[in-house]
């Protein structure tokens, strides 16, 4: 098929491609899988009241309580909080600057002499890899939802 497919739909057009002489009863099903909506595990947990208890920091890959670690406010957010915390907001910062600074050293580096233009990618990667590492103190979190709820009992 020569025409230019939805990127979202060329995994169905090769389904029935491949499958053209079939019944559409015998490929139903796995076109519904293809098609069915992906349920996306939530990054906030509120409680019956509808407070927000804890919230996955975007940054820190972590669950955090929000009574311990605060919050800065997305007012087009589900909750109403930013998806990341304070802490990790500032060093997501500091990294996106870093990295944008990368290649300003590079040209500088280049024409200093100091770097062969056959180096630049590797020392692109070297730069981008040590702008990645910023210094940050992260909260005290958790790896699951319930590892996080069981602590905000226990407080």
């Amino acid at each position: 098929m020569t025409t230019n497919i939805k990127k979202n739909f060329q995994p169905i057009v090769h389904l029935l491609e491949k499958n053209k002489n079939k019944k559409v009863s015998a490929i139903l099903a796995e076109v519904i899988a293809l098609t069915e909506a992906k349920v996306q595990a939530s990054t906030s947990h509120i409680d019956e009241n509808g407070n927000v208890i804890a919230v996955y920091c975007y940054f820190h890959k972590q669950w955090e309580l929000v009574e311990n670690v605060p919050y800065g406010k997305k007012a087009s957010s589900t909750t109403g909080l930013n998806t990341m915390c304070k802490a990790g907001v500032s060093a997501w910062t500091k990294q996106q600057r870093a990295i944008k600074q990368v290649g300003t050293k590079l040209i500088n580096m280049l024409e200093a002499g100091e770097i062969q233009l056959e180096d630049m990618a590797d020392k692109k990667a070297e730069l981008t890899n040590e702008a990645m590492k910023v210094e940050d103190e992260a909260p005290t979190g958790y790896a699951t939802l319930e590892e996080a709820l069981e602590a905000h009992k226990a407080s």
